[in-house]
């Protein structure tokens, strides 16, 4: 990293798995049914620079995480969850979680 972005190291893991598989197939073989789980770390420590500056030393996130198949459309095209669901749909209304 160049000297004068503030960060003196950063490094992260990022693993998935499934965990389920539902039944039911879909067209050529596919599954339609998927359930998987993650995990996610990153670190990151400071220079000297932003450690002056009251930002600390560096900071770590951790974070177990499930996700599942992404929706598809008649053409075969992933489309996500669908219209209002998911937390992002509620999110966007202002309504919180839902």
């Amino acid at each position: 990293l160049p000297p004068q972005c503030g960060v003196k190291n950063a490094k992260g893991i990022w693993k998935m798995k499934r965990v389920w598989v539902g039944e039911g197939e879909g067209e050529a073989g596919e599954c339609e049914n998927e359930l998987f789980e993650g995990y996610f770390s990153f670190s990151v420590s400071y220079d000297p620079m932003y450690r002056k500056a009251g930002h600390g030393s560096g900071s770590m996130c951790r974070f177990a995480f499930w996700g599942v198949r992404a929706m598809k459309d008649n053409t075969g095209k992933e489309i996500g969850l669908g219209p209002g669901k998911g937390i992002g749909a509620g999110m966007r209304k202002g309504l919180g979680w839902g």
